[in-house]
């Protein structure tokens, strides 16, 4: 008590002192003077942005904290153009040329940003940004990743994703009496893929993680997901608000974490038992992966940080890409005309695999790549630091170490690059002259050395679920819905109105409860 009376009867004095003022005044002024100077002698000084951006770089983070860091670059392109300064070092860039040009070159190394994805302590694939551990892991993981290995689980992808859907619609509407039914889609897209990814990442049938109702799996599963995403971007903070603000919620991470790691052990101890035949799964690729170099392997942290990210990364992305197609094609009815036409006039009744759709379905391809750009789920800017020699971008110097943010959805939206780009048209994707560029400025799954691993599983999910859904089922709108539909026209494009969504690093239907609810009838 002693010690403590000392100690405020210091800073009472302290506060009291005729000094304390002058002292903080010309303190705060020569803050203010040397963040001036620093941005009038700043090598991005030339380039457009706002002037608090060159002040503090909580500009940005506070976007990010929020969930508005994609709206944020979209805004500033619109205002600043392809090009703009961000942070006192950092810019944002809008140009897909340039945005392909970072993200392929090795030379532009991951910012730290990307530590708030490191959630086990440990550095996973996406999280790292040690050019060597990146180039091991790669080397480890990339052949369970290839199409030729992801094929060899196409079976399980089918039955837990594509054929789930039909057979349950399908008994549904036998028990109908009109034959029709009334869906969520996006509540069915996000059970199917989280059926699919749980049982390739955790090795088990979904009834297996909680002996509940599949839906009370998933709820639990989301909570635990979107936990981790919000205590992602709470790192951002200083550590004594993030652990203020997040312990409540440590039993969902805990829960969730304990899941993977009995998921190891049971698959461990199933090998052990049982030898003949290994089974063909994400578990058992982190189980297996070897690097061909140094001959490591994954140890049991590492494979439980990479299976968190492989669940994260593994859901939302194919989830909200098929609900936001669906989505679209109820807004363009001639467009969802044409791709049921294509699907039927190719598939009439045979389940429709990955391999057929690729080779018959080029309007689908395309209208998932459209949906992609319109609204890419994953809802960030994807930071790079530029290399010791620097770089030159729309004729604007930046030095060694500046931050280059990629803006994919201001990219996505960019009127220079993209015709009326608001408007759903998959054709864009379909000229031979121009679909290749096109396909190669869609950042969805990033671009270059650094691509989503888990690009090709995503596309065999969405493909054989859109193909075999469209050939057994027709959709329509509800009656007397009017919140979204082909002639409800937003004023700001001109186009008919995408449903809200919030975007907090995804983006996410913001009333699938009203917004997402199909008819759906059995094809004659």
């Amino acid at each position: 008590m002693y010690s403590t009376s000392i100690v405020f009867d210091a800073v009472g004095q302290v506060l009291h002192s005729p000094l304390t003022l002058p002292i903080v005044v010309v303190c705060t002024i020569a803050i203010i003077l040397h963040r001036v100077f620093c941005v009038y002698t700043s090598l991005l000084r030339d380039i457009p942005g706002p002037f608090i951006a060159r002040l503090t770089p909580l500009h940005l983070e506070a976007s990010t904290v929020r969930g508005r860091m994609a709206a944020y670059g979209l805004s500033h392109m619109h205002t600043h153009g392809d090009i703009f300064v961000c942070q006192p070092r950092s810019v944002c860039i809008s140009d897909p040329s340039d945005i392909r040009r970072i993200l392929s070159s090795s030379s532009f190394h991951k910012s730290p940003y990307y530590r708030v994805l490191q959630f086990t302590g440990i550095d996973s694939i996406i999280s790292t940004s040690e050019p060597h551990a990146v180039s091991m892991k790669r080397r480890m993981l990339g052949p369970f990743f290839s199409t030729s290995y992801i094929s060899k689980m196409e079976h399980i992808v089918v039955q837990y994703g594509a054929r789930a859907i039909c057979n349950r619609w399908t008994k549904l509407l036998e028990q109908s009496q009109d034959q029709r039914i009334q869906i969520n889609y996006e509540a069915t897209f996000s059970m199917c893929t989280f059926n699919v990814i749980s049982r390739l990442v955790f090795g088990q049938d979904i009834a297996a993680l909680d002996p509940r109702a599949p839906e009370e799996s998933l709820k639990w599963m989301t909570d635990a997901t979107t936990y981790m995403s919000i205590r992602a971007l709470l790192r951002l903070l200083p550590s004594f608000v993030f652990r203020a603000v997040t312990w409540p919620w440590e039993h969902l991470y805990d829960k969730f974490t304990d899941h993977v790691r009995t998921s190891i052990d049971t698959r461990a101890q199933l090998l052990r038992e049982k030898c003949e035949e290994r089974p063909v799964d994400l578990l058992q690729a982190l189980m297996d992966c070897t690097d061909p170099e140094s001959k490591v392997t994954l140890q049991e942290e590492e494979i439980h940080a990479e299976s968190l990210l492989l669940l994260i990364g593994g859901i939302d992305p194919t989830a909200y890409t098929l609900t936001w197609t669906l989505h679209m094609l109820m807004l363009y009815p001639q467009c969802y005309e044409q791709l049921k036409h294509e699907i039927r006039s190719h598939f009439p009744s045979q389940e429709i695999s990955y391999a057929m759709a690729k080779d018959k379905l080029p309007y689908l391809e395309a209208c998932i790549y459209e949906s992609m750009r319109l609204v890419p789920v994953p809802h960030v800017m994807i930071p790079r630091i530029v290399p010791n020699a620097g770089t030159t971008i729309k004729g604007h110097y930046l030095p060694p170490g500046t931050t280059v943010f990629a803006n994919i959805v201001g990219s996505h939206l960019n009127p220079t690059h993209w015709p009326d780009p608001h408007r759903f048209d998959p054709t864009r994707f379909l000229d031979p002259h121009t679909r290749r560029t096109a396909i190669h400025s869609v950042f969805t799954f990033g671009y270059g050395n650094r691509i989503c691993m888990g690009k090709h599983l995503a596309w065999l999910n969405m493909t054989t679920i859109l193909a075999n859904l469209l050939q057994k089922f027709d959709f329509s709108l509800p009656d007397g819905y009017t919140r979204t539909g082909p002639n409800v026209i937003d004023p700001a494009t001109g186009h008919p109105k995408l449903m809200d969504r919030t975007e907090f690093i995804t983006a996410k239907p913001a009333n699938h409860h009203l917004d997402c609810m199909l008819v759906v009838t059995s094809v004659k």
